[in-house]
């Protein structure tokens, strides 16, 4: 192999030894969840029980946490290495890898030194290599760098070996990518990105003439299940945006699959955002098979130096006459469906105000699978019409409150073509109060009061900013609202240049954005092209979008993982500031804080 990365050889002594809206609530939880799993660093051979966060969890004698279970066949070792090599014994293991690996170049791995180096990165890279790990470590802190480091070394180590990094989307596939050429120089030849827009007879040559995998989890899913997937050679397995890992999402299976065969291979996960709960938490370290769980938040020690101020600011926005207007009429639609529902013992809370879409769903799921033995089976299709209607209404309150105006009348007028809800709205004397109330409100054209003060908040951030270098981001859970959004932007002028960013699937309000153009907008952003994106959830995750100096939530009513990750955009390399605008009225306010 031939490079011009500048790169650190590392003996086995070189390392160091270390030891619902309430977003800081919601950190604390993660740190809670992980008190007792401090960071550590594993020398190269010895052994550490599977991990629990729990007394109680079972053991899985497939995780791995030493390099002795890989040992097979010695493969020889190149006599044109230069490496500095420490001597280290090798005990065996009763089950055998496939894969040769090179003994020699095990006794020594390699960091870059064309990056500086972090101390937490470091630590966390040299665990890393030698446990399956979950790394849990705040957005902007380099987890593709610990991840580029890994698969560096197991190229080396293991010179007929395979190594597959997973993400949830090509253009986290494509950062990574970058990140492994860039950074520690393995050479493209050996490499290839696989989705699922290349066929399965060319992922099938490519599993048997390349070593580094790039991949979606569900091309790697399925080319496991046909046999595609040369598992057998597999040594290193990257799971990005870990905390996806639940249920029967494709990673599970892969991992699943990948035990049963059984491969002996390294797997470091990796997120921003485990998990706000200790059970989450732990279904991931189960799922994927961890031994150790390297966790960092913005507070630690040594990650401080590399973190900025962020500044929150919640800033409420009066709901307005008309919106109020509809939400009571809403309201009186609603009340008789409660109490009907409440009536046969299936909702418990009687305040029809405070009751969410959520809560609705899991009453439902209650009632399907046991339904009250003294309500006759006849009245079953009752219950599921009364469910169906309010589950629609409450989804337009959501709307109404979160968005405004437009996007609940959307929601509504699309809803009365529709079967059940039709036959039952059409001729309700309070639903049509509502639509004209909306119809009479967007016909003055009076702007959304959330729009008004979005752009205020906008256009005093670039009175202070350069408009050529700072970069700002909307965020917004709704697709409707970010085509309002963008409207909106369009009357500032030449002080904001914007864009969408959205995913790829195509809706009522907007044509979704291959993969391509997604790579486009970037680049574009991080250019100058524009300075400002509106971006759905698909610009919370993972993406290198780049720094920014504003956050706007347009919305606030999304988890707090999730919020998390939008506020993880800003105050990385210096300081930054979040907004988050909330419709306010006193009718709202429990309901923002229960869905």
């Amino acid at each position: 192999m031939t490079s011009n990365i500048p790169l650190h050889v590392i003996d086995d002594d070189d390392g160091k030894e270390d030891d619902e809206f309430d977003w800081e609530a919601a950190v604390r939880e993660i740190d809670k969840a992980c008190e007792n799993t401090k960071p550590s660093s594993s020398s190269h051979f010895a052994a550490s029980p599977p991990l629990s966060l729990a007394q109680n969890s079972k053991k899985n004698t497939s995780r791995q946490s030493t390099l002795d279970r890989f040992i097979g066949r010695v493969g020889p070792r190149s006599p044109t290495d230069n490496h500095r090599t420490v001597e280290v014994d090798i005990e065996g293991d009763d089950r055998v890898a496939f894969v040769d690996i090179d003994t020699e170049a095990a006794k020594t791995w390699i960091y870059p030194v064309n990056v500086p180096v972090r101390d937490y990165q470091f630590a966390i890279t040299k665990t890393a290599l030698f446990s399956n790990t979950l790394v849990a470590l705040p957005t902007g802190l380099g987890k593709t760098l610990i991840a580029a480091v890994v698969i560096y070394n197991y190229f080396r180590w293991f010179p007929e070996g395979k190594i597959v990094f997973a993400a949830p989307s090509r253009p986290l596939v494509m950062q990574q990518i970058e990140a492994c050429h860039n950074i520690v120089g393995i050479p493209q030849e050996w490499t290839i990105d696989m989705t699922g827009q290349i066929c399965p007879t060319k992922r099938a040559s490519f599993w048997k003439t390349k070593r580094v995998f790039f991949v979606t989890p569900q091309v790697l899913e399925k080319d496991i299940q046909s046999g595609t997937c040369l598992a057998k050679y597999l040594v290193c397995l990257v799971i990005d945006e870990a905390h996806r890992a639940l249920g029967n999402y494709s990673y599970c299976v892969a991992v699943r699959e990948l035990m049963a065969i059984p491969v002996q291979l390294r797997i470091l996960a990796l997120t921003a955002t485990p998990g706000s709960k200790q059970p989450a938490i732990q279904q991931i370290i189960d799922n994927l098979n961890i031994s150790t769980l390297e966790y960092r938040n913005e507070s630690h020690h040594d990650v401080i130096p590399y973190v900025h101020n962020r500044a929150m600011e919640l800033i409420e926005v009066p709901l307005g006459q008309d919106a109020a207007e509809v939400n009571n009429c809403l309201l009186e639609v609603i009340r008789p469906y409660v109490a009907r529902l409440h009536a046969v013992g299936l909702i418990q809370n009687r305040d029809y105000q405070t009751l969410s879409p959520v809560d609705l769903l899991n009453s439902r799921d209650k009632f399907r699978q046991a339904p009250p033995a003294d309500l006759p089976h006849v009245k079953h299709g009752e219950v599921e019409a009364c469910f169906a209607v309010l589950i629609t209404l409450y989804h337009i309150r959501k709307l109404l409150s979160s968005h405004g105006i437009r996007p609940a009348y959307e929601m509504l007028e699309e809803k009365l073509q529709q079967g059940y809800f039709s036959r039952l709205m059409s001729k309700n004397e309070d639903i049509m109060q509502a639509k004209l109330l909306m119809q009479r409100s967007l016909s003055h054209g009076a702007p959304s009061p959330k729009l008004s003060k979005m752009l205020e908040v906008l256009i005093k951030h670039f009175q202070t900013k350069d408009p050529q270098n700072s970069r700002v981001i909307i965020f917004s859970n709704f697709r409707g609202s970010v085509r309002d959004i963008m409207n909106a932007l369009a009357s500032i002028g030449d002080l904001v240049k914007a864009t969408e960013f959205i995913g790829q699937s195509s809706g009522k309000a907007l044509k979704g954005q291959s993969q391509k153009v997604q790579q486009a907008v970037l680049e574009k952003f991080r250019a100058g092209g524009y300075n400002v994106i509106v971006a759905t959830s698909i610009g919370e995750e993972g993406l290198d979008i780049m720094e920014v100096d504003l956050v706007i939530c347009f919305d606030a009513n999304v988890s707090p993982l999730r919020m998390i990750q939008r506020m993880g955009r800003t105050g990385r390399k210096h300081d930054g500031r979040v907004d988050i605008l909330l419709l306010f009225h006193y009718a709202f306010l429990f309901f923002y804080f229960v869905i």
